[in-house]
């Protein structure tokens, strides 16, 4: 049975993970949801001590859809760990810092978990395929990071107008390419 893991970002599980979920365990996939610190409890420690607890799954086998914040933890993890993974997809995934307007708590999270130079190369020989999905209309990553991304990992970019962050205010039902994708893989 192959492995995908979802990672989560700021606010916790977005509501297109249990989209997700269930499509991926119908085509018989088991499907890992860690719950990871959320908000002001997110730490690079606290990401990494969740990660342990799944150590078994990283393997290149693996698939992970990372969400936000979910990104820049799994790539430093996985960086960190040397582990090769055989799919990543990438929802609003970014690798620099930046300020969003009034939100304090979320800018001191994002101000920790930049990308350095060495993990984006190392993401590029450690897993296999890259996917980087992001939108047009994000109220939270600016445009031009967001589009920066695929570029800082050696990922196919796929931008889809209209799906904000992906995360619970955008009231993303479904994602059908993310299931596409996975499903035309070769891992």
């Amino acid at each position: 049975m192959k492995n995908v893991m979802l990672i989560h970002g700021f606010n916790g599980i977005p509501q297109i993970y249990t989209y997700f979920r269930e499509k991926l365990e119908e085509e018989g996939y088991n499907v890992i949801v860690p719950a990871f610190p959320t908000k002001t409890d997110i730490t690079i420690d606290g990401f990494f001590e969740v990660f342990d607890k799944y150590k078994t799954y990283f393997n290149s086998e693996l698939i992970v859809i990372a969400h936000s914040i979910g990104n820049a933890m799994f790539v430093k993890y996985i960086s960190k760990n040397n582990f090769d993974i055989g799919l990543y997809i990438s929802l609003a995934g970014f690798g620099q810092s930046f300020i969003t307007e009034g939100r304090e708590d979320l800018n001191t999270v994002i101000g920790q978990i930049t990308i350095s130079l060495e993990e984006r190369k190392k993401v590029v020989d450690l897993v296999k395929d890259r996917y980087s999905i992001y939108s047009n209309d994000d109220h939270i990553v600016p445009f031009k990071i967001l589009e920066e991304y695929p570029k800082e990992i050696n990922s196919n970019a796929m931008l889809i107008e209209g799906i904000g962050h992906m995360g619970k205010k955008s009231g993303l039902e479904s994602l059908p390419q993310v299931i596409e994708i996975i499903n035309n893989m070769e891992v």
